[in-house]
């Protein structure tokens, strides 16, 4: 099992920020390789799944994620979702405030499947991959959430 671990800061108010992010309809427009929900049941609270394609080098994978966990928590929000399908995963997510801009933290310990591997020669090169969208979606997410802040 693998583990990727990222922060964020990003330039708006928490409320709007954990608003945006935890509702599953928005996580294409941010979330690097997602797809729009295919199916989704309930309201993004916990218990909600939602059907996805996770696009990885150039790949569909179809993925579930089940939203353990959405809800406020201390000063801040938390948010736990698994992930199973052609990747199976644990993340975490939290929010919380930092004056007028909010801290987004996030981990996910995930495995790929042997099926998946074998296509592969070398693993670190889909860990990098990995990182490398997790990267670019916590840039997005900065950019979608302060552009949004901006225009309203």
């Amino acid at each position: 099992m693998w583990s990727i671990e990222k922060d964020v800061i990003i330039d708006c108010p928490i409320e709007e920020v954990y608003g945006f992010t935890s509702d599953p309809q928005n996580w294409h427009q941010w979330y690097v390789g997602m797809s729009e929900p295919k199916e989704m049941e309930g309201d993004g609270l916990a218990g909600t799944t939602v059907k996805f394609d996770l696009t990885l080098r150039g790949v569909p994978l179809p993925v579930t994620i089940k939203v353990v966990e959405n809800k406020k928590s201390g000063l801040g929000y938390s948010w736990r979702g698994e992930v199973t399908g052609a990747i199976i995963s644990h993340q975490n997510w939290t929010f919380t405030r930092e004056g007028r801009r909010t801290k987004v933290w996030y981990a996910e310990n995930y495995e790929l499947p042997n099926s998946l591997l074998r296509k592969v020669k070398d693993r670190f090169i889909i860990r990098k991959v990995l990182n490398n969208s997790m990267e670019q979606t916590f840039k997005n997410l900065k950019a979608v959430c302060e552009a949004k802040k901006v225009s309203a």
